[in-house]
């Protein structure tokens, strides 16, 4: 994972089957893009001084998956066209240091309870 495009994601040279998302260097978690049911972008609702703007929200067969952070369009993008590989996110002291790079602040991911 040393060559990523941008800090905060990589992308595959072909169609990838799967989308990892780096919680955290020692840990990863996958998803098939056949398990891709829907994704929205839309502004994170909080009023909190210094939060993300961004919210990505992923919907797997498995889990949902929330990225808050910066310009995030940049992913969406990457996901439509299939080609995101990795996911990262990064302390967002770094945000300001590149203003028009894609930025990710927090990854969380939401198993669906089996009932």
């Amino acid at each position: 994972m040393d060559e990523f495009k941008n800090d905060c994601y990589k992308l595959a040279t072909k169609h990838c089957l799967c989308i990892e998302f780096v919680l955290a260097e020692d840990q990863r978690h996958g998803f098939h893009n056949s398990q891709l049911i829907d994704y929205r972008l839309e502004p994170n609702s909080t009023d909190e001084k210094g939060a993300p703007p961004e919210k990505l929200t992923l919907a797997f067969a498995t889990a949902d998956v929330a990225i808050l952070g910066w310009r995030l369009s940049t992913l969406s993008d990457h996901l439509r066209d299939g080609d995101l590989l990795v996911v990262r996110s990064r302390p967002s002291r770094y945000v300001h240091l590149e203003p028009k790079r894609t930025f990710v602040a927090s990854i969380s991911i939401a198993p669906i309870a089996k009932e």
